[in-house]
């Protein structure tokens, strides 16, 4: 049962790797309201046991029926969802955005980190971190980190002091 899981995961990837413009892994995440461990954990086949929601919204987002991954498991194929205008599956990801966040979302770079700041009112602000390469090097990779690791002490004093000033 276990490398039925973990061929459903290899489906998910390589039809989310193969759509254009491509998905990452946080869009995926983002798009489904949920973690991108999750998503990681979801293409690697691990600690799944049922086909849940978040398994067949996925499998939609992807241009499958909701049934497909119950028929990855089975040994079958996934089936092609029928484009409607209206539905989920035809709206583009990140509709809705501005088009200056829709075009940094796809750009080419590689996801260094994302972060969501909580503000006293309920409302949050998200961030997406990316690097300039799609495949950075080990020492690119480590500025981009040390960059980040700079800027959040500014993005926790934001919250900090959103919070003392409504007190």
């Amino acid at each position: 049962m276990d490398q039925d899981w973990k061929k459903l995961g290899e489906a998910l990837k390589a039809a989310r790797l193969a759509r254009k413009p491509k998905l990452t892994q946080v869009q995926v995440a983002a798009e489904l309201n949920v973690s991108r461990p999750t998503i990681q954990n979801i293409e690697r086949g691990v600690g799944l046991t049922k086909v849940t929601q978040t398994l067949r919204a996925y499998a939609q987002l992807l241009g499958w029926t909701p049934e497909s991954p119950g028929q990855i498991l089975a040994g079958g194929e996934p089936t092609a969802a029928a484009h409607d205008a209206d539905s989920a599956v035809a709206r583009p990801l990140g509709e809705g955005l501005p088009m200056t966040v829709q075009d940094e979302l796809e750009r080419e770079g590689a996801v260094v980190d994302t972060a969501v700041v909580q503000l006293p009112d309920g409302t949050s602000v998200t961030v997406i971190v990316k690097g300039a390469s799609k495949n950075p090097t080990p020492e690119e990779r480590q500025r981009n980190l040390d960059a980040w690791r700079r800027v959040q002490p500014m993005l926790r004093e934001l919250d900090y002091r959103t919070e003392r000033d409504s007190a």
